[in-house]
């Protein structure tokens, strides 16, 4: 299983994103199965959608379907950020000192519940993370 972050989703939804062709091999071969099956959490797309929603052209209308798209897929997980991964990522968010965003520590505390060791992800903020690597293809 792979972790699917924020600039994936956004990449892959909008043709113009300077990540575009990356995301869009990628998030296709999850979709077909040549890749692992995809975990994502409702703060990622939280953050996908507030950024497509805010792009020219774009929308919030589009930018909602992109992620009930995701929702709908058989082949991608969404973990719910809950109160208590909530209350985990907030006793942890100090200890990278600013490096991380609080849905980035989100996403540290949701791969390391479920074992996930990888991350798609444009962000370099995460090569920070020990146990966790980076890819930016499938």
């Amino acid at each position: 299983m792979i972790f699917v972050d924020t600039t994936f989703w956004v990449g892959y939804a909008d043709s113009n994103d300077d990540f575009h062709e990356s995301a869009r091999t990628a998030i296709e071969a999850i979709r077909e199965g040549t890749a692992p099956s995809a975990m994502t959490s409702s703060f990622v797309l939280d953050e996908a959608v507030t950024i497509l929603g805010r792009r020219r052209g774009f929308g919030a209308g589009r930018a909602s379907k992109v992620a009930g798209g995701v929702l709908a897929s058989p082949r991608v997980f969404t973990i719910h950020i809950d109160e208590a991964l909530f209350k985990h990522s907030l006793s942890l968010y100090p200890s990278f000192d600013g490096a991380l965003s609080l849905t980035d520590v989100s996403t540290v505390v949701a791969m390391q519940s479920f074992g996930v060791k990888d991350i798609l992800s444009h962000d370099q903020d995460f090569d920070k993370v020990e146990g966790i690597r980076r890819r930016e293809e499938a």
